[in-house]
């Protein structure tokens, strides 16, 4: 069976395929450990919104690389001032708090790198609602103030909408393609009033997700912001690093820890069937999450991955290690003894 899914699979154009994606607190939301590489690319327009939707997207034009950093709020020196929040985003040298639960994903606030300037919503934005699915929608009002240097410099008032508006084919770069892709419109829209004067914001976001990827395949982004008779329009486009690198199905035989029970070393070898890049996750075995972290496979064959340094600050105790591709996720037990 195994040799035929090869067969089939060894194509330069490779489908992913999934029933309906439903957007999850287990799957979806933002995970403190589990961090985010993306790369900025050329904007493009987002397409139409309905069913059965085919999104050919294998034309955009690679940028720079960056990383999201997703940790514990309390863990930062800029957490400590949005202590609603219990997850920051770190990208794009700016800071993003939320109030993550296992029904929704509730922005309080953001802050620059150095933390001059910074936004606490008294009334949060909701980012996301669990589960979220095809045709859902809810919208909301959101306040707050925006200081600089720990001055209160204006107030923000204003309205959002998040609409699950479309699902189908999405196409990336390298041909690779997602079906049953789900698409999250979101359309953000406030005003900050200044003691002088009052700046229009309308922010309008596209992400599209899919079962086997946490975080959005590809986000688009069109910003614009209207004072007196002046307007600026800002784009910003970014895809998910590991979209581009979804390799084949493996299976169970194809992992071997070892040694196991381990001390103070630990290896994973990994029978890989294309080259791609493969997601690591340690769990105890109540469930908690421990740390992850990504491998790349270069190309097919055997290879074996040292997690000596991963496990090092780890006691004795049993454990899980989940791998994960966009096509497979398998868990295999081990040991740490003393």
């Amino acid at each position: 069976m195994k040799k035929i899914i090869v067969l089939v699979l060894s194509v330069s154009c490779f489908a992913i395929s999934y029933s309906q994606t439903v957007l999850k607190f287990e799957d979806h939301a933002l995970k403190p450990g589990m961090h985010n590489p993306m790369s900025y690319c050329s904007f493009v327009d987002p397409g139409i919104a309905g069913s059965d939707v085919t999104w050919d997207f294998s034309e955009l034009r690679f940028i720079k690389s960056f990383e999201g950093f997703i940790n514990e709020s309390g863990d930062s020196e800029f957490g400590r001032c949005f202590p609603e929040s219990n997850t920051e985003l770190t990208e794009f040298s700016s800071r993003f708090f939320f109030k993550v639960s296992e029904d929704k994903m509730e922005q309080f606030g953001y802050s620059t790198d150095d933390g001059k300037n910074q936004i606490h919503f008294s009334q949060p934005f909701i980012k996301i609602k669990f589960p979220f699915a095809f045709k859902d929608v809810f919208s909301g009002h959101v306040e707050g103030t925006a200081s600089y240097q720990g001055t209160i410099n204006s107030t923000i008032n204003g309205s959002y909408s998040v609409e699950a508006d479309a699902f189908g084919t999405l196409i990336l770069p390298g041909n690779t393609i997602y079906e049953n892709t789900l698409r999250i419109r979101t359309e953000k829209e406030y005003t900050n009033h200044y003691s002088n004067l009052d700046q229009e914001v309308y922010i309008i976001t596209y992400r599209w997700y899919n079962s086997a990827h946490r975080y959005p395949l590809l986000v688009l982004t069109t910003y614009t912001a209207k004072t007196g008779n002046s307007e600026s329009i800002h784009y910003q486009a970014a895809y998910n690093v590991n979209a581009l690198k979804s390799v084949e199905q493996f299976y169970e035989e194809d992992v071997e820890i070892y040694p196991n029970p381990a001390s103070k070393v630990l290896n994973v070898r990994l029978n890989a069937l294309s080259e791609g890049s493969y997601f690591f996750e340690i769990f105890n075995t109540s469930g908690e999450f421990i740390n992850s972290f990504y491998r790349e496979t270069p190309a097919v064959g055997l290879h074996d991955f040292d997690l000596s340094g991963i496990i090092v600050s780890l006691k004795p105790a049993n454990y899980v290690l989940v791998i994960s591709n966009a096509n497979t996720r398998i868990s295999k037990n081990f040991v740490l003894a003393e």
